[in-house]
C-alpha cells in the first residue's frame, strides 16, 4: 500500500484524535493518558514554538501513536513537520502550495473548508480529508449532512465542537475522523476515562453498522 493511502486508512480506522497545544512534556503526558484509553492519534499544533520537539518526543516514547501536525500555514512548516515524522498535515484553510508539498512527500493533507467551492478546490488538489472547523460550523451536524449529499465521497475530519456526548452524532453524519480538545486534555484520569468512552462509542457504532 502506498504511504499516503496507508496513513489515510490508519487515521480513518482510528477515527479519534486528541488536539494538543502545550509543552513537549505536557504533550507526552496527554498522549500517554489517551493511549491508555485506546486513543492512538494526536494532533500537535504548530501554534506552539516547541511543536516539533513535542512531535519527536511523543514518537520516541510512544512509537505506535499516529503523529499529526496542526495549524500548518505554509510550505516551510509543512516540510519541517513532514521531515519530523508527521503522518497528516492539518491547516485551518486551504493552501495550494501546502497541498503540493504534501502530495510531493505523499503525506495526507486536511485543509479547513466551509463552502462547496472550497471543498471541491481542495479535493481537486489532492486533499485527503476536508477539515470542518469548528465542528459546529456549516450549521453543525445537520449542515454537514446537507453538504455531503451532493459530495458523498467527501472525506470529513471534524475539529472543534466534538464531545463525548455528541461524538456519535458526528459519526452518524459520516465523519471519517473526529478531533477532540477539552475532552482529551487536562487531568490524566479524565483523559483516559473519556478515551475509553469514545473508543467504546466508536466500536458500538461500527458494530451496529455491520
Amino acid at each position: 500500500m502506498l504511504q499516503k493511502n496507508f496513513y489515510v486508512r490508519q487515521i480513518s480506522d482510528l477515527n479519534i484524535m486528541t488536539v494538543v497545544r502545550d509543552t513537549p512534556a505536557e504533550t507526552l503526558r496527554i498522549a500517554k493518558a489517551c493511549f491508555r484509553g485506546g486513543v492512538k492519534a494526536i494532533e500537535i499544533s504548530f501554534t506552539i514554538p516547541t511543536a516539533l520537539d513535542a512531535m519527536k518526543l511523543v514518537k520516541k516514547e510512544i512509537p505506535e501513536m499516529v503523529i499529526c501536525a496542526g495549524t500548518v500555514l505554509d510550505t516551510a512548516t509543512a516540510r519541517l513537520a513532514i521531515l519530523g515524522g508527521a503522518e497528516l498535515i492539518l491547516s485551518p484553510a486551504f493552501d495550494l502550495e501546502v497541498a503540493h508539498i504534501c502530495n510531493l512527500y505523499q503525506v495526507p493533507y486536511a485543509p479547513g473548508c466551509n463552502s462547496v467551492s472550497e471543498i471541491t478546490t481542495a479535493l481537486k488538489n489532492g486533499a485527503s480529508f476536508i477539515k470542518v472547523f469548528p465542528g459546529s460550523s456549516m450549521g453543525g451536524v445537520k449542515e454537514i449532512k446537507t453538504i455531503s449529499t451532493p459530495i458523498p465521497y467527501m472525506p470529513i475530519l471534524i475539529s472543534g465542537g466534538a464531545s463525548v456526548k455528541n461524538y456519535r452524532d458526528f459519526l452518524a453524519a459520516g465523519a471519517d475522523c473526529v478531533c477532540f480538545g477539552s475532552a482529551l486534555t487536562g487531568d490524566s484520569e479524565k483523559i483516559t476515562n473519556n478515551a475509553v468512552q469514545l473508543t467504546k462509542t466508536l466500536a458500538d457504532f461500527r458494530s451496529e453498522k455491520r
